[in-house]
C-alpha cells in the first residue's frame, strides 16, 4: 500500500505530486479508521463498554483527521494570488490545529463518562467476538502507524507524522481496552471506567502534543542543527565564500521554505565575479534542499592595513569570549576614524538585553584599548 500510494503520485519524479500523495494517504485513514469506528460503536453498545465507546470515539476523530487532512492538503494546494504571494501551503498547519482541538474536545467528554462509570459501576458482557476483533483493530492501527510515518517522511508532511504517532499510541489504548474487557466480568472493581478515563486521559495528552507542535511551526520553528549546517557548509563549497551569517528560514508550507543568508566575499572582488558566483549558489542550493534560497552579500576587509588591524583583534575577541559566534558587516571611515560592526552572539549565552549590553561593552572595551582614537557602533546580532 505504501509504494502504492507512492507510485500513484510519482514519488521520486520530477513530476512528484506532494498533493496527490497526502490525499491518497488521508484516503486510506478515513476508510480505515471509518470501518473501526463502526464495529467499535457495534461492540460497545453490544457489551455495555464505556471504554470500548471511548476506543470507538477516538477512532471516528481519527476518521475526521483524515478528513481535515484531506481538506486541508487540497486547500493547501492553491496556487499563489495576489493577497499570498506565497501560496497558501500554511493550511496545511492549520488543518493539524483543528485537528487537534477535536481530539481534545472528545477526551473531555469521555473522561466525564469515565468518571461516571467510575462512580456508578456498570456490568460489562463478555464477547469472543468482541476481543477478536479489537486484536484485529490493534493490528490495523500498527499497520497505519507504519503506513503514515513511511509515507510523512517520504513528502516530509507534519500531519501524516503526527498521525502515525497517533496510530502508535492507539495501539496501546486498544490493548487497555482489551484488558478491561476481558477482566472487567470477573472483578466488582470498575476497571471498565478506570480504563475509559486512561484512554480519555490518552487522547487528551495526544491532542495537547500535536497542538504544541502545530504551533511551534505556525509561529516560527528554527531548523534544525543539521539543516542549518548542510546549509552553512554548502555555501562555504563555492569558491572566494569567506563566511555566512543571518541565516533566516521562513516555513509558508511544506513545499515553500525561503531561506535569506549574508555571504561575505573579499571587496577586491568584482561585482560580475560575484555575481556568477551568486547566482549559481541560489540555484544550485535551492535545488539540492528543496528551498528557495536568496543570498545577500557582504563586502569583506583588505582595504586597509589599519581595517586589517582591526580584523585581527576583533578576530581574538571572537576566539576567547564565550557565547561570541563572529562579526560581520564591518565597515571603517578611515577620515572619521569610524567604525561600524554587527557581532554575532548566541541567545541561549545572552539571553536578555543587559547581558547582551555587557558583551557589547567589554567587546567596545576591548577595542578602545587597541584603538584609542577610534569611535566604533557596534550592533548585536543574535544566533540561536
Amino acid at each position: 500500500m505504501i509504494n502504492w500510494v507512492l507510485k500513484r503520485g510519482k514519488f521520486g519524479t520530477k513530476n512528484e505530486n506532494r498533493t496527490k500523495i497526502s490525499l491518497l494517504a488521508g484516503l486510506v485513514g478515513l476508510i480505515s479508521n471509518g470501518l473501526l469506528t463502526l464495529v467499535k460503536v457495534i461492540i460497545g453498545l453490544a457489551s455495555g463498554s464505556v471504554s470500548v465507546l471511548a476506543d470507538a470515539m477516538n477512532n471516528l476523530m481519527d476518521s475526521t483527521s483524515s478528513i481535515i487532512t484531506i481538506a486541508g492538503t487540497h486547500f493547501a494546494d492553491k496556487p499563489a494570488d495576489e493577497d499570498h504571494p506565497q501560496g497558501h501551503g500554511r493550511i496545511e498547519y492549520i488543518t493539524g490545529l483543528i485537528i487537534s482541538c477535536f481530539v481534545i474536545l472528545v477526551g473531555l467528554e469521555f473522561t466525564k463518562t469515565s468518571i461516571d462509570r467510575i462512580i456508578h459501576p456498570q456490568a460489562t458482557r463478555f464477547s469472543l467476538v468482541g476481543i477478536v476483533i479489537l486484536c484485529i483493530s490493534i493490528a490495523v492501527k500498527f499497520w497505519q502507524s507504519i503506513f503514515n510515518k513511511k509515507v510523512g517522511e517520504a513528502i516530509d508532511s507534519t500531519p501524516l507524522q503526527a498521525t502515525a504517532v497517533d496510530s502508535l499510541g492507539d495501539c496501546l489504548v486498544t490493548g487497555a481496552v482489551l484488558v478491561s474487557m476481558i477482566f472487567d466480568s470477573f472483578t466488582s472493581f470498575p476497571i471498565d471506567g478506570v480504563v475509559g478515563l486512561v484512554v480519555s486521559i490518552l487522547i487528551i495528552k495526544n491532542g495537547w502534543e500535536l497542538i504544541a507542535q502545530t504551533m511551534s511551526i505556525l509561529i516560527g520553528e528554527a531548523p534544525s542543527p543539521k539543516t542549518y549546517q548542510e546549509l552553512q557548509d554548502r555555501m562555504m563549497s563555492y569558491d572566494h565564500v569567506l563566511g555566512v551569517h543571518d541565516i533566516i528560514f521562513n516555513n509558508y508550507g511544506p513545499d515553500q521554505t525561503i531561506v535569506v543568508l549574508d555571504a561575505e566575499f573579499p571587496s577586491n572582488l568584482s561585482l560580475v565575479a560575484v555575481h556568477k558566483i551568486v547566482d549559481r549558489a541560489e540555484r544550485e542550493i535551492s535545488k539540492a534542499m528543496d528551498i528557495h534560497l536568496i543570498i545577500h552579500v557582504d563586502p569583506v576587509g583588505g582595504e586597509s592595513v589599519f581595517e586589517n588591524e582591526i580584523m585581527q583583534v576583533m578576530d581574538i575577541f571572537v576566539k576567547e569570549t564565550k557565547g561570541v559566534d563572529s562579526y560581520h558587516d564591518l565597515m571603517v571611515d578611515l577620515q572619521s576614524k569610524k567604525l561600524y560592526v554587527d557581532l554575532t552572539v548566541l541567545g541561549c549565552v545572552y539571553p536578555s538585553n543587559s547581558s547582551r549590553n555587557r558583551v557589547k561593552d567589554r567587546f567596545l572595551a576591548c577595542l578602545g584599548e587597541n584603538f584609542p582614537n577610534l569611535q566604533a557602533e557596534v550592533n548585536i546580532d543574535l544566533k540561536y
